[in-house]
């Protein structure tokens, strides 16, 4: 009967660990699931997660001869409008990693000056932004009715030079957004989706050049970091110069779900987020009760302290009356060498158990006293130690010695 029981009871635990390590599996599954889903899609270069940007944002470097991209946090007018050096340069670089990209008509008149001036603005976008479309003459489209898997993202380059690495695909999001309708006299196709279609092309703008990516996917960590995708990233730097004055990457345009108003501010980042928006009116709230409960209180005056006084010489002061009423000098003598060497222990932390010549000197140094005084005071200790009776001379010369060191002493 026993037997029957541990038999069961071993069954049934075997049992529990297997279908909690089914669910786990099931979790984990789910959770790679997830890690591959739009929602976590951030396009940034401080994301390490599948679709984060920290991979091609440290390899940068790596193509501009170890310029090290500058990060933009405001829209690009506001960067272009108070920094003089940016509206001056002509051999810099500009890269917009994003999801939909949102520009104000402002940002695009800047970007367009930028350009023209003789720089290159990269873009690597899902779609783009009207203005920009009508701005630099092109438009796009997708195609809804082509089917692919939602976890492939495809990438091919035209440029028969990059033979025959010139196909690319990883797992993520398919982006099948392509250019419509453009100047061909100043663009050029240089890569297609995966319905071959031009997702990647340059136009020539006054001196310098705009490069649009319609696939941002090849921008992330997951896809550079399968098979030789690195490879991908490398045929798109190569139409950009090596030298360049300036590498700029931009961190503002990905945080962007609609079209802004003016110049994007913190404030609305607050506003933006219902959580960080309710954060801040309960901070004000908070204020406001503190200011109308607080604000009638009325601190009492503080006392004025009085200075500490050197007790020390208070209590050598008492004991030498004391003792002197009973005429017994010896022992007030040694009653006041065994408080001034605890003085001298508890305020200098110095070891009283040698008095030499040592001694004297640190001492000296530490009470500020004079190395003679300290010295003769010591010499009067060590005669008041070895003598059989005090006279009232010795006593009171002693007691003027450690008074003048109680009263000086630091």
């Amino acid at each position: 009967m026993r037997a029957a029981i541990i038999i069961t009871i071993s069954i049934l635990t075997l049992g529990v660990i297997f279908l909690l390590a089914l669910a786990g599996i099931s979790n984990t599954i789910v959770e790679e699931d997830n890690r591959f889903s739009r929602e976590h899609i951030t396009y940034s270069s401080r994301d390490k997660k599948p679709f984060g940007s920290y991979v091609p944002y440290k390899l940068l470097e790596n193509f501009f001869d170890n310029n090290k991209a500058k990060v933009i946090t405001k829209s690009f007018a506001q960067t272009y409008r108070k920094n003089e050096h940016f509206r001056e340069a002509s051999n810099d670089i500009y890269i917009i990693v994003a999801g939909r990209l949102y520009a104000t008509e402002e940002d695009v008149n800047a970007m367009y000056n930028y350009v023209s001036a003789g720089n290159r603005l990269f873009m690597v976008v899902e779609k783009t932004d009207s203005l920009l479309e009508a701005v630099f003459n092109f438009s796009t489209t997708a195609d809804t009715t082509f089917k692919l898997p939602y976890d492939v993202a495809v990438q091919s380059f035209v440029n028969p030079g990059f033979a025959p690495d010139t196909f690319f695909s990883a797992k993520g999001i398919s982006m099948l957004d392509a250019l419509g309708k453009t100047d061909t006299a100043i663009t050029t196709i240089l890569g297609t989706n995966a319905q071959h279609a031009p997702n990647f092309f340059r136009i020539n703008v006054g001196n310098g050049h705009l490069f649009v990516l319609l696939n941002p996917m090849t921008w992330t960590n997951n896809f550079l970091l399968e098979k030789k995708n690195i490879k991908a990233l490398e045929n798109q730097m190569a139409y950009l110069p090596q030298y360049p004055q300036n590498v700029y990457w931009d961190e503002y345009y990905k945080q962007l779900r609609y079209r802004q108003q003016g110049d994007f501010s913190n404030w609305q980042v607050l506003m933006r987020h219902p959580a960080l928006k309710w954060a801040l009116w309960l901070a004000v709230l908070l204020l406001l009760l503190y200011v109308l409960f607080e604000g009638k209180r009325r601190q009492r005056l503080i006392p004025p302290k009085p200075a500490l006084t050197n007790t020390s010489l208070e209590f050598a002061e008492t004991l030498g009356r004391l003792y002197y009423l009973h005429h017994d000098n010896s022992n007030l003598a040694r009653k006041m060498i065994q408080h001034l060497l605890e003085y001298i222990r508890n305020h200098y932390y110095l070891n009283t158990s040698q008095l030499n010549d040592e001694f004297v000197l640190l001492l000296s140094r530490k009470s500020g006293h004079p190395q003679e005084a300290v010295a003769e005071m010591f010499r009067q200790v060590h005669a008041l130690r070895l003598a059989d009776s005090v006279s009232d001379n010795e006593l009171q010369h002693f007691y003027n010695s450690i008074y003048q060191f109680y009263l000086k002493a630091n």
